[in-house]
């Protein structure tokens, strides 16, 4: 599993939902982020818990506000120069935490120190941005409206050391991804930009709040947004007059009876999807997530900060905006504002959702700079799709990760219903689409249902059609001998080892000490067949394992390995290990006593100590029955343990490929 560390700017809120937005599409991979921000949890909420963790610390300052959004240049230069003079700290803490946590790629929005981590780390380091803090630093403390001590605390030629400073280390980011709203001036620090689409949170599904407050269906709704820095002086009252509808805001004390209190941790993504205006100071994050819906926008930019030119410019081509000059108006002002406004509601291509670019690109570059001849496996099995990228050149393994598509749940009449179908496409989709900016030979293989499925094709023929993915459905030979290479490394000396997976619909026995001729026998049951015949109905499920196993014609004693997800999971729920750490399973002992210990908790309703370490509570019953299937293994082999292998068919088959040097994928 790769690991990504996202670091954000201690500024507004704007960084941090833009970084929430990007690591909901790293997640969507299966990459872990580890996010550095000081700023409000619930920013991040969209975020699968299992995928990210936020480390509360900051390691930059952005710029310090006055009221009314006035920049304080003293308090931004002091904070400046008492964040340099911590330098040296900070930067040993972040090696420190970069090493710990296993980082594989560091991404900054847009913290200069970043690239120092990543250079001693040896990392790649990414910046994702509209602007960088050289251009705001520089361009304020040339600005005498702003500036008005003459004192040599805000001398420009006294800072130009540290301007110089941030300039230099900004240029040993290896790239930085360009966000709208933004130009060659914003960004002028960074000597690698890749221009990309807008990159701002969104959701699947929004919530009526017209429906769920009672309002009438075609009440007008304007939404009051400031973001995260500071407060604006505003007559709400003489708003809330001028406006005929609901006016939305954070605001206490408002005695208008249209207007609408909410709290800054409320859902304003669904708050934005809702409104019919938007009124704002610029700022990406509020812009961003009002243009990717197409909302009609009243902005009053803050007076003389560098970077309104280019959201302002940014807004050139979007014609649903108005530009104000002050906010500070009467009633009969902000009628006259209403009256004046005029709502297109033909979208812009410009201005549409572009996140899964942006992660790709982002992946692409990092694929770049790992090797070129790389390989994209798809294990396409009966309860879950496993995903590798792996180097052919090094041997090495760079991404794993896993969906639960329950493909092979409710099989019937040797179809797969088409609900079913549907479901698993909707499920599999991003992954496959980000898989898809990265430069690698492709291939699915598909296991146990999918040999089944008469009509397997329509999911095969899809991914081909759809992403250019090789399919293959692979026989129960070609699995053990993918199974042989995923544990083969665990043969030790002239004792037996017995790989075993237990799959949705099949399960394979390996004998892993004869390399020249691989043998191993297929039972035509797994956990899948198991839940769709006997549910979680203990007794005739372990019946008919043991009736199953009996007809092995293995003998004798055998170290057993256990290979794939089944043994995987169960070990993380066991010895409580949380996703991220999934990797540290690999040869764990599972042993009798710790199956009936977690059987007896199942039993007696006190798993709840076990699901956090589950991916998601449906998983239960797969549970259980896999506590059975290997209790009766042990049994089987009149041994008391199983070993686990982390690596399964995909990994197999990557090993496989590397060794014979297969040229089937060209």
């Amino acid at each position: 599993m790769l690991r990504f560390a996202l670091y954000v700017s201690n500024h507004g809120f704007g960084h941090s939902t833009r970084i929430s937005a990007l690591a909901e599409e790293f997640i969507k991979y299966g990459i872990f982020c580890h996010i550095i921000s000081t700023k409000p949890a619930y920013l991040f909420q969209n975020l699968d818990p299992h995928y990210f963790i936020i480390h509360q610390r900051s390691v930059d300052v952005g710029v310090k506000h006055n009221e009314n959004l006035t920049v304080d240049m003293e308090r931004t230069v002091s904070s400046l120069l008492e964040l340099l003079s911590k330098r040296n700290e900070i930067i040993a803490r972040e090696v420190k935490f970069l090493h710990q946590e296993k980082i594989d790629c560091v991404i900054a929005d847009v913290p200069f120190l970043v690239s120092e981590f990543g250079a001693y780390c040896q990392l790649p380091v990414y910046a994702v941005t509209n602007f960088e803090w050289h251009y705001i630093y520089s361009s304020l403390l040339t600005n005498n409206n702003i500036i008005n001590s003459q004192t040599e605390f805000t001398n420009p030629v006294t800072l130009r050391p540290v301007l110089n400073l941030i300039w230099s280390l900004y240029q040993r980011f290896d790239a930085c991804f360009q966000l709208p709203f933004s130009s060659s001036e914003s960004i002028s620090a960074f000597k690698n930009n890749i221009p990309c689409g807008l990159l701002s949170r969104k959701k699947d599904s929004y919530s009526d709040i017209r429906l769920i407050n009672n309002w009438d269906k075609d009440v007008l709704i304007l939404l009051v947004i400031f973001g995260g820095e500071g407060k604006l002086e505003l007559d709400y009252e003489a708003l809330c007059s001028a406006f005929k509808g609901v006016v939305i805001s954070t605001q206490t004390g408002v005695q208008a009876k249209n207007h609408y209190q909410v709290t800054m941790d409320a859902d304003f993504l669904d708050l934005i999807y809702n409104a019919d205006f938007v009124l704002c100071k610029p700022g990406y994050s509020t812009l961003a997530e009002a243009v990717q819906m197409n909302k009609f926008i009243i902005y009053c930019p803050r007076k003389k900060y560098p970077e309104e030119t280019e959201l302002i410019q940014g807004l050139s081509k979007y014609s649903n905006c108005l530009q104000i000059d002050t906010l500070q108006m009467n009633t009969k002002q902000w009628k006259a504002i209403f009256e004046s406004i005029h709502i297109r509601k033909q979208p812009v291509d410009q201005y549409k959702n572009n996140n899964i670019n942006v992660a790709g690109s982002i992946l692409k570059k990092y694929a770049q700079m790992i090797g070129n001849n790389l390989v994209s496996v798809f294990d396409l099995g009966s309860n879950n799709l496993n995903y590798l990228l792996y180097s052919l050149d090094n041997k090495q393994i760079i991404h794993k990760t896993q969906l639960t598509t329950s493909l092979g749940k409710d099989f019937k009449n040797d179809k797969l219903s088409a609900k079913r179908l549907q479901s698993v496409k909707q499920i599999i989709e991003p992954l496959l689409q980000i898989d898809g900016y990265i430069e690698s030979k492709k291939v699915l293989l598909a296991t146990g249902v999918m040999r089944k499925a008469l009509n397997a094709n329509l999911l095969t023929d899809w991914i081909e059609k759809h992403y250019e993915i090789k399919s293959k459905i692979i026989s129960q030979e070609e699995e053990i001998r993918y199974v042989y290479y995923a544990a083969r490394h665990f043969q030790s000396g002239e004792e037996a080892y017995l790989a075993i997976d237990i799959g949705g619909f099949s399960t394979e026995f390996i004998d892993l000490g004869n390399d020249e001729k691989i043998q191993g026998i297929g039972l035509p049951f797994g956990l899948m067949t198991l839940l769709n015949e006997f549910d979680v109905n203990c007794d005739t499920a372990t019946k008919y394992i043991q009736d199953q196993l009996a007809t092995l014609t293995y003998n004798g004693s055998y170290h057993l390995i256990g290979v794939g997800l089944t043994y995987t999971y169960l070990a993380a729920v066991i010895f409580k290990f949380h996703y991220n750490d999934i990797d540290k399973m690999e040869g764990k002992t599972i042993t009798r006593s710790l199956l009936q210990q977690l059987f007896h908790s199942i039993e007696v309703k006190d798993e709840d100590r076990y699901l956090p370490f589950l991916l998601e509570e449906s998983y239960l019953p797969v549970l259980k029955l896999s506590i059975l299937f290997i209790i009766s293994l042990l049994d089987r082999f009149n041994t008391s343990e199983i070993i686990v292998c982390n690596s399964g068919i995909a990994v197999g088959y990557a090993n496989w490929l590397a060794k014979t040097k297969n040229k089937a994928l060209k």
